[in-house]
């Protein structure tokens, strides 16, 4: 089928659109119904179902022979170290740390907050947490100290599972400094830390009574490998916390059916994704990308997920990006435009394939917008069709997007193509009109989300409708502007956040900016924060803006006021440190 014919499928049949990509799922109870709402501004998907989302990234592929094919392909430059996880293996480790994790005697409700870096052992860690049912919180190894002490103190985890350290960059970054702090800080105290010791990024001090060690937990637990415990579709799998510069820790919860069917319909559809496949989603998997299409989305398809240590584009170098895509072959690339941005600026060749070509079939942009020059770059360069798609980290999986899997529709540079199959996006002016085609306005959702949205904020139901749902009655607020053109296609613009103008007094318009990123030898536009004397203080740079997941901040929603914010780069004082 193609794109016309699935959102035709979907816009005549909603309900019964979604049934269908939910049975090809594995269920311990078949669902009721495809969508419950009940006049409130929750909705949940496939009430009555009960499911296991570990099962169905690991258990069915066993099931169906497939237990040999390569699930994980693990690189990690600065160590040294590469591996290959078959199905079979990964989950026989998976079941083999969840019966650590049930000696540890979690109760259904409690949490699990995982700290690590970009290694198997995270997406052990992940699963074995929704193979008990336990909800998960993933927290990437950037933040400060007291970020993670805000996430220990929302998220309540009975355990934490982190590791001595890990390579974020091209430098070793040891975390129990960083813990310490964080935890002498923090109101809540967990009960246990379970620690992956790697000499090669640091050593952990155990603290006796609290910290476990992750191998001899595994290697002594009394359980036989637990079964998958079957919890509501609606169960929270996991919470991720935007990484906004709001007072509060917003954590974006997700439930479990919805989830997996939106995600095995997208890997599939959006992505061209099918069994056996490469699937490199180039991000750690504490992000929303990570999660998405690193672990779930990649393994309940079947795929082959890439985990890379470190950045690829410093370590060790840009060179490292080809030579992973060559030799493990990959076949669907997901990544940002600032990475891209960076290889560019750095690579000596034009075709880093040589004669073989590239194994490629797409890549796939997200976090920010993307100029049409990177993209005419792009595909040249890596041999195959660019693909840029818009998504939050409150929606888990792309809104709209060209779909590899349902034939590519003609491309519009700088447009994001049509909304996809679940979203009906509706732009709006100030007081909820909307707005004819071509006209700049509010990007919106009609509610239901489709399945994979978030479904409330962890433990802030109140804050979900106020900071969503309350500008525009019966929509889902985006804080995007945009437009939709006369084909249907969408065209983000940017922010519509309102920007605290002593902290951000100008902003260069988008031409600007694409202007100067043309320039040789700039390609990134530092930010840098400069003294107010009136004001007594020194002014922070404003976090990068973006309009899709991962690092997109979320500001006090005001109605009222559209004040758009083109882009993800606030060059404020540029300064070119190379000589002309």
């Amino acid at each position: 089928m193609q794109f016309e014919d699935v959102r035709s499928d979907w816009s005549t049949d909603p309900g019964g659109f979604w049934e269908r990509q939910a049975a090809r799922l594995t269920w311990a109870r078949t669902p009721d119904k495809a969508l419950e709402a009940d006049g409130s501004a929750f909705y949940r998907w496939f009430p009555g179902g009960m499911i296991n989302a570990a099962e169905n990234c690991l258990d069915v592929h066993l099931a169906a022979g497939r237990g040999e094919d390569v699930a994980l392909i693990f690189d990690s430059p600065q160590t040294g170290a590469k591996d290959t996880y078959s199905y079979r293996r990964l989950h026989d480790e998976v079941v083999a740390f969840a019966g650590a994790l049930d000696d540890l005697g979690l109760a259904a409700d409690e949490t699990v907050l995982i700290f690590m870096p970009a290694v198997p052992q995270t997406v052990v860690a992940m699963l074995a947490c929704a193979r008990l049912g336990l909800t998960h919180s993933v927290v990437v190894t950037s933040v400060p100290v007291a970020v993670l002490r805000d996430r220990v103190d929302d998220a309540r985890p009975a355990v934490i599972l982190t590791a001595s350290g890990g390579f974020d960059g091209p430098n070793a970054t040891v975390y129990q400094p960083l813990f310490e702090a964080a935890l002498a800080q923090a109101h809540h105290r967990p009960r246990h830390l379970v620690v992956l010791q790697r000499p090669q990024a640091g050593r952990w001090t155990p603290v006796p009574g609290r910290d476990l060690d992750w191998h001899d937990l595994t290697a002594h637990s009394t359980k036989a490998g637990p079964a998958p415990v079957p919890v509501p579709s609606t169960h929270p799998l996991y919470m991720l916390y935007t990484s906004g510069s709001t007072s509060r820790p917003k954590a974006v919860t997700r439930d479990t059916g919805g989830y997996l069917t939106a995600l095995r319909w997208a890997a599939e559809k959006v992505f061209g994704v099918r069994a056996g496949d490469v699937f490199w989603t180039d991000s750690h998997p504490g992000w929303v990308m990570g999660h998405s299409f690193t672990v779930y989305g990649a393994l309940v398809t079947g795929a082959t997920t890439v985990v890379y240590e470190g950045s690829p584009v410093d370590t060790p170098d840009p060179s490292a990006f080809p030579r992973i895509i060559a030799e493990y072959g990959v076949s669907v690339l997901f990544t940002t435009p600032m990475t891209l941005r960076r290889i560019r600026a750095a690579s000596p060749e034009d075709r880093p394939f040589g004669s073989g070509g590239s194994p490629l079939r797409a890549v796939f942009l997200a976090s920010e917008r993307v100029e049409p020059e990177l993209m005419d770059w792009t595909g040249p360069f890596f041999g195959c069709p660019v693909v840029d798609n818009w998504w939050q980290t409150e929606t888990g999986w792309p809104i709209a997007s060209n779909c590899l899997g349902l034939g590519l529709l003609p491309v519009k540079p700088g447009s994001v193509a049509r909304p996809l199959p679940g979203y009906r996006v509706e732009i709006l002016d100030e007081d909820g009109r909307p707005l004819p085609p071509g006209e700049q306005g509010h990007v919106t959702i009609r509610l239901p989300l489709p399945p994979g949205c978030l479904t409330t904020l962890w433990n802030d139901d109140e804050r979900f409708a106020e900071t969503y749902l309350k500008n525009f009655p019966g929509h889902y607020d985006t804080s995007d502007a945009g437009h939709l053109d006369e084909d249907g296609y969408l065209w983000i613009a940017g922010r519509t956040d309102d920007i605290n103008p002593h902290v951000l007094p100008r902003r260069p318009a988008l031409a600007q900016r694409q202007e100067s990123r043309r320039h040789r030898l700039l390609f990134r536009g530092p930010v840098q924060g400069r003294t107010r004397h009136r004001h007594g203080r020194m002014d922070r740079p404003p976090r990068p803006q973006h309009h899709s997941p991962d690092l997109r901040p979320h500001h006090a929603r005001r109605p009222n006021r559209l004040r758009t914010v083109m882009d993800s780069v606030f060059m404020l004082e540029t300064e070119l440190s190379l000589p002309l």
